[in-house]
């Protein structure tokens, strides 16, 4: 027997309380990618937090980024291997 499908709730498409802008402005994966935006790769963790601020990153942003390990990111999925990694 499988579950009753449920549809989601509100309006997808005006940016709910999932995905949309709070999801760029949080400490999600895309809330990071959005604030190393124009960062050139390969980077230092401390490149990266350099970028953020450039980028007015808000703090929490920055403070997860200040977690990372110290290390070379040559890609962007590099960077989200690391935030998987803190979480």
């Amino acid at each position: 027997m499988q579950p009753e499908a449920k549809e989601p709730e509100g309006d997808r498409s005006k940016g709910g309380e999932r995905g949309g802008k709070a999801a760029t402005d949080s400490t999600s994966a895309a809330g990071i990618t959005k604030a190393l935006k124009g960062i050139d790769l390969p980077s230092s963790k401390a490149d990266l937090i350099k970028q953020a601020k450039t980028n007015h990153a808000k703090d929490d942003v920055i403070n997860v980024l200040k977690e990372f390990p110290s290390r070379k990111y040559k890609t962007m999925a590099d960077i989200q291997k690391a935030l998987g990694e803190i979480r």
